[in-house]
């Protein structure tokens, strides 16, 4: 019975053991649980972040696509702005040439004009002149016609003597 007795307790003191590696296995069954648990959370939660990340590039993409196409406008429109300025600089240039031209064409008209005035003056002085010539004329050959007249009548006279 005595080894009976022994073997009991030796079985007892297994199945202590037994409990007590049970007890500490579930223990760390139960840390491992959480830790599991703990993991699975953090990869839900990497996995909303990775999401959030993916929406985030797509998003930049999107911007960076949008701000490729303006920066392709800006460069067609600083191109044409370019090609404007030349042409306004052109423009600008021909305005200044137009407008030195036409001040020469007012100053030259200006001279025409005064030339002109003076010719008509000289015009109206030589048409006065002229019609004092022609009246001096005039009054001249009255008197030649006079002195014609006293000459035929001077010569008949003379004829008569």
């Amino acid at each position: 019975m005595e080894k009976f007795r022994e073997k009991i307790a030796s079985i007892r003191a297994e199945a202590d053991a037994a409990n007590a590696r049970a007890d500490e296995y579930e223990k760390k069954y139960k840390e491992l649980e959480q830790i599991q648990m703990q993991q699975e959370h953090e990869i839900i939660a990497l996995t909303n972040q990775n999401k959030h990340l993916e929406e985030d590039l797509h998003t930049a993409q999107e911007k960076i696509e949008s701000l490729k196409a303006i920066e392709e406008e800006d460069d067609d429109l600083k191109k044409e702005n370019d090609a404007a300025q030349r042409k306004i600089t052109l423009l600008e240039q021909e305005l200044e040439k137009s407008e030195k031209a036409v001040r020469e064409a007012t100053k030259n008209f200006r001279e025409a004009d005064v030339k002109a005035e003076h010719f008509e003056r000289k015009v109206q002085q030589l048409e006065s002149l002229s019609f004092d010539q022609e009246k001096k004329v005039e009054e001249l050959k009255a008197k030649i016609i006079e002195l014609q007249s006293q000459l035929d009548e001077f010569n008949d006279q003379l004829n008569d003597i």
